[in-house]
């Protein structure tokens, strides 16, 4: 141990034995540091000899005895297994804390590893407060966020190509529908065809013989009414038989009613005629190539089939421009879209009625309307909206198929024009088709 006694007090002022200590050592802290800095050493700072600087101390120098070093090993060696024990038990608890303190963030990668193996992409980690692991929970991070962008991008593109998918299979349908329909409509234009041809012949003869017939009839009422003018030179029991059959025949009503019983005959076949022409004109449905359409004449074609329908129950109002201009379309094409408005507009007015039928023409803007509108129960807006899909139909069950609005909707778009419609339940409808006059400016357009 060692001992600084000053000589002229007596103290110890510094001494290695805590019970042998005094106030201060010698040389003190203010003498070896900067005053301006006493946390810093000053390089060159004074050295001292305690022999000549400082000759009112004394420096002590010596061992324990024996018995005070035993003592101090004896307290030692008594407090030892103490004090190991205390050192195993602040070991294992600081093991404990620091497995915990380590083993917590490994254990959220582990949890967060299998949420994300249950698909949720979404979950993060935060860092912890030891470096390495950070770097393991920033590669999940990246891992976990590079995961749900590829999920998030896959999940749109197979949402992408499920519309895609749905939108063709929808356009296949109606493809396929269009086909069926288009081909039955072919079949019923080659039966229709071939009917108004086999009729066509009978009916052309009956109305050629009827000219013959009325001037033949004429020349025996003519005869009859010589042989009338010699009735003095018929004996009178045959000119009393003459006049019994004049009576059982009612010679007078047959001869006043043959001329409106002829003039009937006529008409009836003159329309029979007109049916016939425009049965075969309504079935060109096999047009390849855009023809020159007379739509007025057209429109007159469908109602004049139509006419059964609406005769003496619906009144048509035509509001045709002069010199209405031809357009580049397929006739027949076109005649089955006004077929199916004017049936539905016929349909929809269940007593007395009006449809009123406009054509304008627009030749700067190369476009023509046909406005068909009818006052009978209308639409509300869901019907309206479903008007052009395919098999939708407010007909009862056997009376429509469906296809008739959808089919017209394609037909007006293969045309290069559009079609809306206007309807208010209680109100009626208004369904206005817009047609390019000449399809190579409207394409070109």
């Amino acid at each position: 141990y060692t001992v600084i006694k000053n000589t002229k007090t007596g103290i110890n002022e510094f001494s290695t034995v805590v019970e042998l200590r005094g106030n201060d050592m010698v040389p003190n802290d203010k003498n070896i540091r900067d005053k301006s800095n006493p946390y810093s050493f000053i390089e060159n700072r004074p050295t001292y000899n305690i022999s000549k600087d400082y000759l009112d101390y004394k420096i002590y120098v010596g061992f324990y005895k024996n018995s005070e070093l035993m003592t101090y090993l004896h307290t030692f060696k008594k407090y030892l297994s103490a004090l190991v024990a205390a050192f195993i038990l602040f070991g294992l608890f600081m093991s404990n804390f620091m497995s915990k303190i380590v083993i917590k963030p490994i254990n959220m990668l582990v949890e967060s590893s299998e949420k994300l193996a249950q698909g949720d992409l979404s979950h993060r980690i935060k860092e912890s407060q030891y470096y390495e692991i950070n770097k393991l929970i920033a590669s999940y991070n990246i891992m976990a966020s590079n995961l749900e962008q590829l999920y998030n991008s896959l999940e749109n593109k197979v949402a992408k190509r499920t519309i895609e998918l749905n939108k063709t299979i929808e356009e296949l349908k109606q493809t396929q529908a269009m086909m069926v329909h288009s081909e039955k409509m072919k079949s019923l234009g080659e039966l229709v065809a071939g009917i108004t041809h086999e009729i066509n012949n009978p009916i052309n003869f009956i109305y050629g013989n009827l000219v013959y017939l009325k001037e033949y009839v004429e020349q025996l009422f003519c005869l009859i009414d010589k042989f009338k003018s010699c009735e003095n030179q018929i004996k009178e029991e045959d000119l009393q038989k003459i006049k019994d059959y004049e009576k059982e025949i009612d010679f007078e009503f047959l001869r006043s009613d043959f001329p409106d019983l002829l003039k009937s005959c006529q008409e009836g076949t003159e329309r029979t005629k007109n049916i016939i022409m425009d049965l075969k004109n309504f079935s060109r449905l096999d047009e390849a190539v855009f023809t020159n359409v007379n739509l007025p004449k057209e429109i007159d074609t469908t109602l004049n089939i139509l006419h059964n329908k609406f005769k003496n129950k619906i009144e048509i109002h035509k509001d045709f421009e002069e010199n209405f201009p031809q357009i580049e379309a397929y006739g027949g094409q076109l005649n089955q879209v006004l077929m199916n408005i004017l049936d539905n507009a016929i349909s929809a007015i269940k007593e007395k009625g009006n449809i009123w039928i406009r054509l304008k023409a627009f030749p700067e803007l190369n476009i023509v309307k046909i406005e068909i509108q009818d006052d009978g129960y209308g639409m509300d807006e869901t019907t309206k909206e479903k008007i052009f899909n395919p098999f939708f139909t407010t007909k009862p069950v056997g009376e429509g198929t469906g296809l008739g609005m959808s089919i017209s909707y394609k037909v007006i778009k293969n045309h290069n024009g559009s079609i809306k419609v206007d309807s208010k339940v209680g109100v009626g409808s208004l369904f206005i088709i817009s047609l390019p006059i000449n399809q190579a400016k409207s394409v070109t357009k």
